[in-house]
């Protein structure tokens, strides 16, 4: 009975590993660059959220998984129940590395106010996003969450859900990390012209950290500003940065686990 319970314990164990290893190579960008692979972060639990976190300049989908494993430590309920997807982005020339090649959801110049901002690349990427969470259960909680670069891309996917697109998909909660909303004038366009929905808008909580060795403090606020003008209840914390505690505590909160 112990060798039975003990093999039974190493082939769950395994088999736990192998499911939290997952790679999938899905999808390629606008200009046909293929993404990366997916990694998989399964609830050991109940499933009642499915969150899809995009990591920052340079990174990958394997630095996502361990940046959300450490997200669950402070709290047992979110470590059990949240399933995290965690893609990788394309690799491409970078303008703010000076031309180098690394991943990025997008090309990007120094982070202001009046950057400029590749958005058919970052469009194409909100695509993917939708399309990972669309596989995934009707009666689960759904969020989008990224680190710098990640953050600007989940923000973004954020305002054009309140605008109206992918509204069927029932977007619960998105954390932004050191980020900042791209395309922010076109969306103070889409409020003045009344084309955020106002239900869903107040239906999507948002958190927004800063830290100014990324982004200007002004344009996280501006961020802020303008996702709150829209009726978004947004969470924004200027000093966190990436405290675990204080995101693992607001995702309890919010995804209601």
């Amino acid at each position: 009975k112990l060798l039975k319970h003990f093999l039974g314990y190493i082939f769950k164990f395994v088999t736990d590993y192998i499911m939290n290893l997952c790679l999938v190579k899905i999808f390629t960008d606008s200009n046909g660059i293929a993404y990366g692979v997916t990694r998989l972060v399964r609830p050991r639990g109940t499933h009642k959220a499915t969150i899809v976190w995009l990591h920052d300049i340079g990174e990958n989908g394997d630095d996502s998984a361990r940046f959300v494993r450490e997200l669950n430590l402070p709290n047992v309920q979110i470590r059990e129940h949240i399933k995290w997807i965690c893609p990788t982005a394309p690799t491409r020339p970078v303008s703010r590395l000076g031309g180098a090649v690394t991943t990025a959801w997008c090309d990007v110049t120094q982070v202001s106010e009046n950057m400029e901002h590749d958005l058919a690349s970052i469009n194409t990427t909100c695509v993917l996003v939708a399309n990972l969470l669309a596989g995934e259960p009707a009666h689960v909680m759904k969020g989008v969450g990224g680190l710098g670069l990640g953050a600007a891309q989940a923000l973004y996917f954020a305002s054009c859900y309140v605008v109206g697109g992918m509204r069927d998909m029932g977007l619960n909660a998105v954390v932004g990390i050191n980020g900042w909303l791209p395309a922010w004038t076109n969306f103070l366009y889409h409020i003045d012209s009344l084309t955020v929905s106002g239900t869903l808008a107040a239906s999507l909580p948002i958190l927004l950290t800063n830290e100014n060795s990324m982004v200007p403090f002004q344009f996280g606020w501006l961020s802020e500003q303008s996702l709150s003008r829209a009726g978004i209840p947004v969470t924004f914390r200027p000093n966190d940065g990436r405290d675990p505690t204080a995101i693992g505590n607001w995702l309890k909160t919010y995804l209601q686990l």
